[in-house]
């Protein structure tokens, strides 16, 4: 027997997109919203740290808490694009 791929037909240009894709990608919202607040939290709580050790006089903690700060900043924006990209009409 032959394999056969089974797709839904194309849909027309304007047609509201299924039920199912549209559960899909709220799914996918609301997961990336999940991770953007963990980050979120989790600079918080790096600015805290690293403005308690650096009014306590430790000086060296600065860069390597800008460097993550800034890691977190970057994996915000990709999350941000992704969702740009998502929600780009086929």
């Amino acid at each position: 027997m032959s394999q056969q791929r089974f797709s839904s037909p194309p849909r027309p240009t304007g047609a509201a997109p299924s039920r199912a894709s549209t559960e899909n990608r709220t799914a996918i919202v609301l997961g990336i919203l999940s991770i953007v607040l963990i980050i979120a939290m989790m600079q918080l709580w790096l600015l805290t740290a690293t403005m308690n050790a650096y009014l306590g006089g430790d000086h060296a903690v600065a860069w390597p808490a800008l460097g993550a700060s800034v890691a977190c900043l970057l994996l915000n924006l990709g999350l941000l694009r992704y969702l740009y990209l998502l929600e780009r009409p086929r």
